[in-house]
C-alpha cells in the first residue's frame, strides 16, 4: 500500500455535479492506510496504534471512527493503552476504496446544489459529520460549513485576559485567533514554548476566502495530529 497513490477528498465548490454519483457517508473519525512493513499510517505518515492488524479480504484504507472524533483519537494515538482508553475493534473499520456498505447512501446523476444540500441535511440530521460524493477516482467531500487543514508557521502571545498564552497562530493562509478555548490557548502556549508548535496541523473553518487567497473570518475548530499538509 505505501507506494499507491490515497485518494483524498476535495471541497465541493457550491456548484452543480454533471454524470451519476455514488453518495456516501462521512465519518468523524481518522483516515488509516495499512503498510505490510509499518503497519496501520495516518495520512500524516505517522503510527496508529491499537487498531486490528489487516487481514487478507479485509480493507487496507478504511476510516476508524469510535463514537466521536476525540474517542478515535485517543484510541488511535495512545501507544500505552489505559483503563479509560477507548478500544478498537474491526466493526470500527470502515472501508473506503471498497465502499463499506454502511457508508452508501445511494446515488445522484446531474445533482444541483439543492440536490446535494437536502442529501447533507438527511446526513446531519442522523449524525453523520457530511457526504462524500464519488464519481470514478473523483471525491468530493460536502459538509455544512468547508473547513481547511493548514499547517502552524508561526504564533504569538495573546495580550490582556490572554497574555502568559496563546494570542493567535499564524498560517499560510493568514492569522487564526478566534475559536481557542483559555485552556486549549494554555496547552499550545506551552507547546510553542517547548518549540513543537510550529508545524504541526489544525482545522480553521471560515465565510470565505480574499482575492490573494486569505482567510476571511477564521476560525480554530480543533487540531487534526492525524493529517499532514502538503
Amino acid at each position: 500500500m505505501a507506494d499507491r497513490k490515497i485518494n483524498n477528498p476535495r471541497s465541493w465548490n457550491g456548484k452543480a455535479l454533471s454524470g451519476d454519483w455514488l453518495v456516501t457517508l462521512k465519518l468523524d473519525g481518522v483516515r488509516a492506510i495499512w503498510h505490510d512493513e509499518r503497519g496501520w499510517l495516518s495520512r500524516a505518515n505517522k503510527p496508529l496504534h491499537n487498531i486490528p492488524p489487516w487481514r487478507e479480504g479485509r480493507p487496507r484504507d478504511c476510516e476508524v471512527f469510535i463514537n466521536t472524533f476525540r474517542d478515535t483519537i485517543r484510541a488511535t494515538r495512545t501507544r500505552c493503552t489505559k483503563a479509560d482508553t477507548p478500544s478498537i475493534s474491526q466493526e470500527h473499520l470502515y472501508g473506503l476504496t471498497s465502499v463499506d456498505p454502511r457508508l452508501r447512501w445511494g446515488g445522484l446523476t446531474n445533482p444541483t446544489p439543492a440536490d446535494i444540500r437536502a442529501q447533507l441535511q438527511r446526513a446531519n440530521h442522523l449524525g453523520y459529520e457530511g457526504l462524500v460524493l464519488r464519481q470514478d477516482d473523483q471525491w468530493i467531500k460536502i459538509k455544512p460549513a468547508e473547513t481547511h487543514d493548514v499547517l502552524i508557521t508561526g504564533f504569538t502571545e495573546g495580550r490582556g485576559k490572554h497574555r502568559g498564552r496563546l494570542g493567535f497562530v499564524t498560517t499560510a493562509k493568514g492569522a487564526v485567533g478566534a475559536g481557542f478555548s483559555d485552556t486549549e490557548r494554555e496547552i499550545l502556549w506551552a507547546e510553542a514554548q517547548a518549540g513543537t508548535l510550529v508545524g504541526l496541523v489544525i482545522e480553521v473553518s471560515c465565510m470565505q476566502f480574499t482575492p490573494n487567497g486569505q482567510f476571511r473570518h477564521p476560525v480554530f475548530i480543533r487540531m487534526r495530529p492525524d493529517k499532514l499538509v502538503a
